[in-house]
């Protein structure tokens, strides 16, 4: 019996040092990617220009979310203001922003937008200063749920 019981524990004790190994070899990120998929984006329309006005991404049952980058001239290796205003219906307590790059490896940037107001969110941050210049950069403003994962595409240029 004593046996029995030794086994028992012993495999439970397996078990959860296995769950905590998976914990930390495994980021939490992949983990729910493998689940939800990958992220589903809406692009801005291709009229639309962040130096002049924010960008709208319109999402499947009238939802829609509006980016705005402050100041227009989009500077680099200065702070910036990231701004997302959404319709009634796309109201979480955040989203993740992921700016980076297209032409040129320039590092993978991530803020969090968190909300000022009602329909409102914000982030500031710095985008890097590259001597080649001519830079387009794609923002991702994702909205993660639990079983999927949508957002906004947004494009611009800096000097």
């Amino acid at each position: 019996m004593k046996n029995k019981k030794f086994f028992i524990t012993l495999l439970i004790e397996v078990v959860v040092v296995g769950i905590i190994a998976l914990f930390f070899l495994f980021d939490m990120k992949d983990i729910y990617k493998f689940f939800v998929g990958d992220t589903l984006f809406y692009p801005q329309s291709k009229e639309c220009d962040l130096h002049v006005s924010s960008c709208e991404a319109k999402f499947p049952n009238a939802q829609s979310m509006f980016f705005d980058i402050e100041p227009k001239d989009i500077p680099l290796m200065k702070e910036l203001i990231f701004r997302v205003k959404t319709s009634k219906e796309l109201r979480p307590e955040s989203f993740d922003l992921h700016i980076y790059a297209t032409n040129m490896n320039m590092g993978y940037h991530t803020f969090k937008l968190k909300k000022i107001d009602e329909d409102t969110y914000e982030a500031k941050g710095i985008l890097p200063d590259c001597l080649v210049g001519g830079m387009i950069w794609n923002a991702e403003v994702v909205h993660n749920l639990p079983t999927k994962s949508e957002g906004g595409l947004f494009t611009f240029k800096t000097k």
